[in-house]
């Protein structure tokens, strides 16, 4: 059998789809394509990406997605790094000129062996080897710290002869080792005041109730790690501000803080060091690499649930210590009234603006709630229809500025359904920047119109005065809609 052929045998035992924006060097892998395969069309390269993304946060499944060589990846690039911050897994599968003149450096061809934001770079040189390649390349993106992976074809190369091979399982442990136990439940039960800093892992590995039960135990309270991207808990006690140096006047409070699968360091500000007596569990070996305190690397679910017949019960609660947020009426009216008409849409979070509003309001449902870790922006709607396309209903929130980072979104989601709604809130501008700024300038109030564009792309929009209609109108069924506010 044709490579081109056999690379979809080997892909198909982890996904039915493809997220792609095709060019040139990839029409020779496409034609190919299985008749039981689904190719989703993005109108960009990164837009694919972020719609990829938002398939696996769906479905757990490795997420692959076919870019257009060097120009491809480079437009992707916001996007890949964004995908390689949140952990995802992704086989990224790229066209490459003939394999005869890459030496010549033609048009489209680019060196990209050290591309950063991702585990691996792989450019196949024959056809023989292509198969080990792609299964290299999908082990490495599914190994802890899941990431992005890139493979390289030139386009002769898919046409050639080749053996099927049978790809074996494949698994990776992860469980917390009896030594790490015994010595954090000797500091666990030395110390007075506890507090858990949880992070995205716990909904990664769906380790709610386990922390749930563990907090309750050891009178811990439960912070969100800053950002949070991922449900880090079914109940949250306060969430931690954007400035290091405030973290630092929540954390003096306590004896031990143990940050269970997530980062102190996701902050917007870093004024100044974190510093505390800390503890950290995460599966990701990167993260811990980067901390001076303890780290472990191992499961979080694994941890809590191993810990739990060690750690004594303590009859007090440590003391919560909050920071107060600036508030907006209108769009505490809009996010009350969402909450309360939600109808099991999952949250795509993108308005950097009123952040901590819509965290407070919403809370965090479990694999219900997702934002991205790398302070992307434009990354919303591209998953909101990823996640869409895989039989899940998105609602997407956005800014004006997020928006116009990645409407072309939208014609995806015309052309292939699913239920899908996006709030727009309309800021005349970027009222992020001009809150941290303290001064306006011209080039800070951007005056667009969001539902005018999606409208052009026949996704059914409108703009509204009141907060309360928009919502009411969004969810009064499940047809794709966009509803603008302006504030």
């Amino acid at each position: 059998m044709k490579l081109g052929y056999e690379i979809y045998n080997v892909i198909r035992d982890f996904t039915d789809r493809i997220y792609g924006n095709p060019g040139t060097t990839e029409l020779s892998f496409l034609k190919y394509l299985p008749d039981d395969f689904n190719y989703y069309l993005a109108l960009a390269d990164g837009i694919a990406v972020g719609m990829a993304e938002g398939y696996y946060l769906k479905t757990d499944n490795l997420a692959i997605v076919n870019l257009h060589a060097a120009p491809g990846l480079s437009n992707a690039a916001g996007f890949i790094h964004t995908a390689f911050m949140d952990r995802v897994p992704m086989l990224i599968i790229d066209g490459e000129q003939s394999s005869k003149y890459i030496v010549d450096e033609p048009r489209l061809y680019g060196d990209l062996k050290n591309l950063p934001s991702v585990k691996g770079f792989f450019e196949i040189k024959n056809s023989h080897e292509g198969l080990k390649i792609i299964n290299k390349a999908i082990r490495l993106s599914l190994t802890p710290p899941y990431g992005p992976t890139v493979v390289s074809i030139p386009q002769d190369l898919v046409d050639e002869e080749v053996k099927s091979i049978k790809l074996n399982k494949f698994s990776v442990n992860q469980n917390c080792s009896e030594c790490t136990l015994n010595y954090v439940t000797e500091k666990i039960n030395s110390s007075e005041k506890v507090a858990i800093v949880a992070g995205y892992e716990i909904d990664v590995f769906n380790a709610h109730e386990e922390l749930q039960k563990f907090a309750e135990k050891i009178g811990a309270p439960i912070y969100a790690e800053p950002f949070a991207s991922r449900a880090p808990a079914l109940h949250i006690d306060g969430t931690l501000p954007r400035y290091a140096s405030q973290i630092n006047k929540i954390l003096e409070n306590y004896d031990l803080v143990l940050v269970i699968g997530g980062s102190l360091n996701n902050v917007l500000f870093p004024d100044e060091e974190i510093i505390g007596n800390i503890i950290e569990i995460t599966y990701d070996s990167l993260e811990a690499s980067k901390r001076i305190w303890d780290c472990f690397v191992c499961n979080p679910k694994s941890f809590l649930i191993n810990i739990f017949n060690g750690v004594k019960q303590k009859n007090k609660k440590s003391p919560l210590i909050s920071i107060p947020n600036g508030k907006n009426k209108e769009i505490e009216e809009a996010i009350k009234t969402l909450s309360l008409n939600l109808k099991g849409y999952t949250i795509f979070e993108e308005a950097p603006s009123y952040r901590e509003t819509i965290r407070e309001i919403m809370g965090y449902n479990k694999r219900s709630f997702f934002a991205n870790r790398a302070g992307f922006i434009g990354w919303a709607i591209p998953a909101s229809f990823g996640y869409s396309s895989a039989k899940g209903k998105a609602f997407a929130i956005v800014g004006d500025g997020s928006f116009n980072y990645s409407f072309q979104g939208l014609w995806s989601a015309t052309k292939y359904g699913g239920k899908m709604k996006v709030l727009v809130i309309n800021n005349g501008g970027y009222r992020s920047l001009k809150g941290w700024a303290n001064y306006n300038k011209d080039f800070l109030s951007p005056a667009t119109d969001p539902w005018k564009l999606a409208s052009s792309y026949n996704f059914e929009s409108k703009e509204f005065d009141n907060q309360t209609e928009a919502i009411k109108w969004l969810m009064e069924d499940d047809s794709q809609k966009l509803a603008e506010i302006r504030i």
